[in-house]
């Protein structure tokens, strides 16, 4: 064999081993840095004159699965979504509590009608007077309480949309900008693999907020668009818009997610966005709906000629000869927000006995007996319309919420599960293998030494050579 071909046999050896070795410790090193991909050194033979020549060292390269990691990274969207979801029921049960739990819409309910049953047996006790209009306070206040809470926890949402919004634009900004560089080193034949992790890293993060498709260009440059088609990054870089809206009521207008100019709400319906969404626009106010509902039965339902109270001037509804105040069950979208015992009644509970001179004990047996009649309610947030007590319309109403709670945390931990399950699938198909890495250390450094063992005989036989000239 020609004495130069075995110099290069053992030179590119040299340097393909080192080239190896090197990326074999990098990986070792990286072995547990988050979103690391092993990475290896493609090997292939030069060949020269139809002759082996040595080896050469391409472009160190990731080992990955792109199909496992788009599963994972759908997976991440679903997991987002469930855990978002899961997070605001549980916020939401904590506010409307369980049914008959101390403090709840059923107790206070039920200690308001006891009150009433206890003055319609003595409709002339002063304290009995006086303790139905209290329970009956207690009963509008956790109405109003309840609204308050849901408004909060929706302008809670809201605000976390804002931050979600901003994340993923970041997110879409660091895509495009590797993209670039990406692109830059592939054109002059260097390594991308560490932008490329880089990359998909801010790409499942944009994942976790929305769903999202993805492909790479020949050149390098990744392309991303929503389920739906719209571009997020090709090009050139798309933006995400939202405006928060702070403080929240039942009639506070909010944004959308818009893209281009293009409201995109209603097609983000994954991700912890598409749940944020789902939560403020519908789940909540479903439950304002029901809350509502049940003010505009209960106002309607305490009231009787007989009852001299006067109109409070608090609401578009008459309220004269009604027990409650401040309801608008012609246009109210939130009546559970503002209603309050008539405040006629709150300066003389003895008006629940009529005028002194002319005492009236039906008007508190017909308020009681009303209370607890069964009454129609009109399909509200997805209860269906229904014939019940008022007692028994807050129990679907919190039944209908702890059923729905107790799917939430099911179905968080299924995603929870199954997520941490294709994690791990695919860190095995794209993570560093210690094992296997120290065994080709072990190859490579062999294959260091045989290499340098032959550049040491041939250096020797060409020193022969000379010498013999």
């Amino acid at each position: 064999m020609d004495l130069s071909i075995s110099l290069q046999n053992a030179l590119s050896g040299l340097q393909a081993a080192q080239a190896s070795m090197s990326v074999i410790a990098s990986n070792i090193s990286n072995a547990q840095t988050p979103g690391y991909s092993q990475e290896t050194v493609p090997l292939t033979t030069t060949v020269v004159g139809g002759e082996s020549a040595g080896v050469q060292a391409g472009v160190p390269q990731r080992e990955i699965s792109a199909s496992l990691n788009a599963t994972a990274r759908e997976q991440n969207t679903a997991a987002a979504a469930a855990s978002a979801t899961n997070n605001y029921y549980q916020q939401i049960q904590n506010l409307v509590g369980q049914v008959n739990g101390t403090g709840s819409l059923s107790t206070v309910l039920n200690s308001f009608s006891s009150a009433m049953q206890t003055l319609a047996t003595t409709p002339q006790d002063q304290v009995a007077q006086q303790a139905a209009v209290t329970a009956g306070q207690t009963l509008a206040q956790t109405l109003n309480n309840l609204s308050s809470g849901i408004q909060q926890i929706r302008a809670g949402a809201d605000g976390q949309i804002a931050g979600d919004v901003t994340t993923v634009n970041q997110a879409l900004q660091e895509i495009a900008s590797d993209n670039t560089q990406i692109e830059h080193l592939k054109a002059e034949g260097e390594s991308t693999a560490a932008l490329e992790d880089q990359r998909d890293q801010a790409l499942d993060q944009v994942s976790q907020m929305m769903g999202v498709q993805s492909f790479v260009r020949p050149n390098g440059g990744m392309v991303v668009l929503t389920t739906t088609g719209q571009v997020l990054v090709d090009s050139t870089t798309a933006q995400l818009s939202f405006t928060p809206s702070g403080t929240m009521t039942a009639g506070t207008p909010v944004s959308g997610i818009t893209l281009n100019g293009t409201d995109i709400s209603s097609s983000i319906t994954t991700g912890s966005l598409g749940a944020l969404l789902t939560m403020r626009d519908q789940t909540l106010p479903n439950l304002t709906a029901q809350l509502n509902q049940f003010a505009n039965n209960l106002f309607n339902s305490m009231q009787t000629p007989a009852l001299a109270t006067t109109n409070s001037g608090l609401g578009a509804t008459n309220d004269a000869n009604h027990f409650f105040a401040a309801v608008d069950t012609a246009n109210g979208v939130d009546n559970a927000a503002s209603i309050e015992v008539n405040p006629s009644l709150v300066a003389d509970p003895s008006l629940l006995d009529g005028p002194a001179n002319n005492p009236n004990p039906a008007i508190t047996q017909t308020l009681t007996q009303n209370l607890t009649a069964n009454q129609s309610f009109s399909a509200a947030g997805g209860l269906p319309a229904t014939t019940t007590t008022l007692g028994g319309y807050v129990s679907q109403v919190i039944s209908q919420l702890a059923t729905a709670s107790a799917a939430a945390s099911d179905n968080n931990t299924f995603q929870s599960n199954l997520q941490t399950q294709l994690a791990a699938q695919a860190s095995t198909a794209s993570g560093v293998n210690l094992d296997q890495q120290l065994e080709q250390l072990t190859e490579f450094q062999n294959m260091y030494a045989a290499s340098a063992h032959v550049l040491s005989t041939v250096d020797n036989m060409f020193q022969a050579l000379f010498q013999i000239q």
